[in-house]
């Protein structure tokens, strides 16, 4: 039995059709449908239940998949295991943003150069859905805001860098007529974990004004002060020089820091692949 079809159908599970199975595979939906096919005939069961727009699984589908995500595991491991250091297969990074554009391309040419037998895949997402990724197994590594609770003793959590909190406001503007009325607050989402620790820190000075929206996206966030469309306290992460040019800081006399981790098992088979990771961290420039 090919893994490579059984990846297919757990793709097919986890987005809902043959389709997204097929662009999250970089494959058409034809041969998705080719595979799917072939393990039904290998099985002797109907996997899937076909409409015009989706696919869900069938009871016997539901009962195969739990050892159909272990052999692809099984085989992913092996092929790890046929390099003599550990940095061969498949190993799949998730990342918040600002971390993908700050530290992203490092990491890329890093294993262009020491691992190219790996094959990195890396998925962007809020720091809650890529955690709860990694617990269900479904990424190697995160690279997220620091959680606001205690891990399992199965992760283990790295500091890879402090961000000092700052307030922004738009170039143009005169800091001592910086009022409510005229600049409304663009929140820093406080559901976000990153968010909630600027949030309890600066929770006074934003409710005293006027909130013009909220939302977990840095570089919006940075856009729209620039544009003029509002002031904001944010973590001072590297992509935020991007804007420099068209923002200016207002001292602040709370502080707040945003911690960025790496968490990862405590126990893998791809730990030279994850230290890899921290190495080109260190060396970004």
């Amino acid at each position: 039995m090919d893994t490579r079809f059984l990846e297919s159908l757990i793709a097919v599970v986890e987005s809902g059709s043959i389709a997204g199975a097929a662009r999250a595979q970089n494959l058409t939906a034809a041969a998705v449908s080719q595979r799917i096919r072939v393990l039904e005939t290998e099985l002797g069961s109907r996997l899937l239940v076909r409409t015009s727009h989706a696919a869900q699984p069938t009871p016997e589908c539901l009962r195969v998949l739990p050892a159909a995500r272990e052999l692809v595991k099984a085989a992913q491991r092996l092929s790890s295991a046929t390099d003599a250091q550990g940095l061969g297969g498949p190993y799949r990074l998730g990342a918040v943003s600002t971390v993908l554009v700050d530290y992203g391309p490092t990491i890329i040419d890093t294993f262009k150069e020491n691992a190219p037998k790996a094959t990195l895949t890396i998925r962007p997402g809020t720091s809650r859905v890529l955690y709860q990724d990694l617990v269900s197994g479904h990424l190697d590594a995160v690279l997220i805001s620091e959680p606001p609770f205690s891990l399992p003793k199965s992760l283990h959590s790295r500091l890879f860098c402090e961000e000092k909190a700052v307030h922004i406001l738009p170039a143009g503007v005169v800091k001592k007529d910086v009022g409510d009325a005229v600049l409304p607050w663009i929140v820093y989402d406080r559901e976000a974990w990153g968010g909630r620790v600027i949030w309890n820190a600066c929770e006074r000075i934003i409710r005293s004004g006027h909130i013009l929206c909220e939302l977990d996206g840095l570089e919006t966030i940075a856009q729209m002060v620039a544009r003029g469309a509002g002031q904001a306290i944010v973590p001072d992460w590297r992509g935020l020089n991007a804007q420099r040019s068209n923002l200016q800081e207002l001292s602040m006399t709370t502080t707040a820091v945003r911690k960025l981790v790496l968490v990862h098992p405590t126990a893998s088979v791809v730990a030279s692949l994850t230290e890899l990771v921290l190495a080109a961290i260190s060396k970004a420039p």
